[in-house]
């Protein structure tokens, strides 16, 4: 009855308008907003000259759609950040708990981007409404059962605590301060469940319940001050975002400030917090978390190879070498280094493999050093997880590797598998069963229908064959034979000429493609969702208004990783909607 009762008054809180706001629409809690960011980008057109300035024009030339892509919406947090959340607002002991109870799984196994179901996106479901329930019910237990650690009432609260309490929390929860008619409510909340015979513990447990099923707290708006209106997001909307961006979890104190006073309204002042927050670990760890599983090293994982070289303690190895290969890369002086430097953190365990001595200085605790690289090696493209994770369990593919490269450093389209040929591909494969691998491929992109696809991705895995399923360097392939890794990279590289992996490396990380790449995936993770529909799609591809806006700006930096996030942070893609429902 108590919780039917929690639930009811939580529910009612829906509003198409902003929260913050208030009922009338006249101008609350938040002021300003981000209108200093820019006003430009309806349409096609030119790309800015940088970012989040809305003016001038870039030698990039013309771009697709607006780089304001997205409609005013609701987002829903991920069970990631509803555990981080949880811990935000009790403790971190708490929040583990709720994360291995709900199986909810660490930032390495996310999606990319968080919301990147297309079952789901920032839906709640029948399955997730459950879960977030069982989740509201469980935080509102520990707390009346915590009642004096956790709301400094003491062991025996009173009615006028509990009401400060559950206000406060909702405060904290919903990450910006509440309207009148919120109060209102959450203080009813209270007296209904006091009406009903409950005790001021009970209160505390079914407001802080009600306050856990709230839409305040499972979304995130991005309305701006009048949600059917093309305009800038709020000051706490601003906040929001980029906390979720950059640490996936709620704002901290200096962010919800700086929101308070008006102060996440212009480039600048949004710069200056994103380089603040960028230098904390948390937030260093939750980006590298996200590469990782944009990568998809965690296929490592279930990967299968064939190969007494693959214990194990190699595969574990590997995937903390990808760990730590991140952690060293990201924040390198130029973002290129992650295609073209030639240093790694390994073990003795997989010294032999990259065929360099075992380090025997600067180990760590796990006995992992920093070494230099053979000169056969360069960058993410050469690291063995990288090539493992997307092997056969006989022999390395050709075709995977290939349309890895294709997608996660290039961002082109791979097509789906032709279960239509499959019958043919069967034939061709036991036709050429003992040809190299460059006869293969020779095979696939002349031979109609195979031609068409097989052009714009075969080549990156053939650069990759002198690794074998393992990633070591080899020269002969399996049965003797000399591998040929020279290549003309299709038109989406340049259409350059490489004779090796790292000629490879060096030529993507010379070219465009790859920084506008990255600028695409880091924009549409902080967008949390890939748009599906409309001129949305359209402005956050790599030719699209959005994302070369930020290649602009981008190209305008020190060009590190930590400049890509402040451009995307800035931009007009992350500060400005179109207009959403009336």
């Amino acid at each position: 009855m108590l919780f039917a009762l929690a639930l009811t008054s939580a529910c009612s809180a829906r509003s198409p308008s902003n929260p913050e706001t208030g009922a009338s629409g006249a101008a609350g809690p938040a002021t300003g907003g981000a209108a200093a960011i820019g006003a430009g980008g309806s349409g096609s057109g030119t790309v800015p000259a940088s970012g989040g300035s809305g003016s001038g024009v870039t030698a990039l030339g013309p771009c697709a759609g607006s780089d304001i892509a997205l409609h005013k919406r609701l987002v829903r947090l991920t069970f990631n950040q509803i555990s981080n959340a949880v811990t935000s607002l009790t403790n971190a002991a708490l929040g583990a708990t709720i994360a291995t109870t709900y199986e909810i799984g660490d930032s390495e196994h996310r999606t990319f981007p968080p919301l990147a179901s297309p079952r789901e996106g920032s839906t709640l479901t029948d399955s997730t409404w459950a879960k977030g329930d069982k989740i509201a019910a469980d935080v509102a237990k520990y707390v009346v059962d915590n009642v004096a650690t956790v709301t400094n009432c003491g062991a025996a609260p009173s009615a006028d605590c509990a009401k400060a309490f559950v206000l406060s929390f909702a405060e904290r929860a919903f990450r910006r301060p509440l309207n009148d008619a919120e109060k209102a409510n959450l203080s009813k909340v209270l007296t209904d469940v006091a009406a009903a015979g409950g005790t001021a513990s009970e209160q505390l447990q079914y407001g802080t319940y009600a306050v856990l099923e709230s839409p305040y707290f499972l979304y995130r708006t991005e309305f701006g001050q009048d949600a059917g209106q093309a305009g800038t997001l709020t000051p706490y909307e601003v906040a929001n975002q980029l906390a979720f961006f950059l640490t996936d979890t709620p704002p901290d104190m200096p962010l919800l400030d700086a929101a308070a006073q008006g102060a996440l309204g212009t480039p600048e002042q949004i710069s200056a917090q994103v380089k603040r927050i960028v230098a904390l670990p948390a937030a260093r760890q939750n980006l590298q978390d996200a590469m990782f599983s944009y990568f998809g090293l965690y296929g490592l994982e279930k990967v299968v190879v064939d190969s007494p070289d693959f214990t194990d303690p190699v595969r574990n190895s590997m995937l903390h070498e990808s760990e730590l290969f991140l952690k060293n890369t990201l924040w390198s002086p130029k973002l290129s280094s992650l295609l073209n430097g030639r240093q790694s953190t390994i073990n003795a365990t997989l010294a032999p493999l990259y065929g360099v001595p075992a380090p025997t200085s600067g180990l760590d605790a796990d006995g992992f050093a920093l070494v230099d690289l053979p000169v056969n090696r360069a960058g993410i493209l050469t690291n063995l997880g990288f090539l493992t994770a997307r092997s056969r369990p006989d022999q390395p593919s050709v075709v995977g590797r290939g349309l890895l490269v294709n997608a996660a450093l290039l961002c082109a389209s791979n097509p789906e598998f032709p279960k239509q040929l499959a019958d043919q591909i069967a034939a061709a494969s036991m036709m050429l069963a003992d040809a190299t691998e460059r006869e293969k491929s020779d095979y696939r992109t002349s031979t109609t229908p195979c031609s068409g696809c097989h052009k714009s991705f075969d080549p990156y895995g053939l650069a990759l064959g002198n690794f074998d399923t393992v990633g070591r360097f080899q020269t002969m392939d399996s049965k003797g034979r000399a591998i040929d890794a020279a290549v003309t990279l299709p038109p989406t590289a340049g259409s350059a000429q490489v004779k090796s992996a790292t000629e490879m490396a060096d030529a993507l990380a010379g070219g465009g493609a790859f920084a506008a790449c990255m600028a695409k995936n880091v924009m549409l993770y902080a967008l949390a969702e890939v748009p599906d529909e409309g001129a949305s799609v359209t402005s956050v591809s790599v030719t699209g208004c959005a994302t070369q806006s930020i290649a602009a700006g981008f190209a305008k930096t020190g060009q590190s990783f930590s400049d890509l996030v402040e451009q995307v942070a800035v931009s007009n893609t992350l500060g400005q909607r179109s207009a959403g429902a009336k």
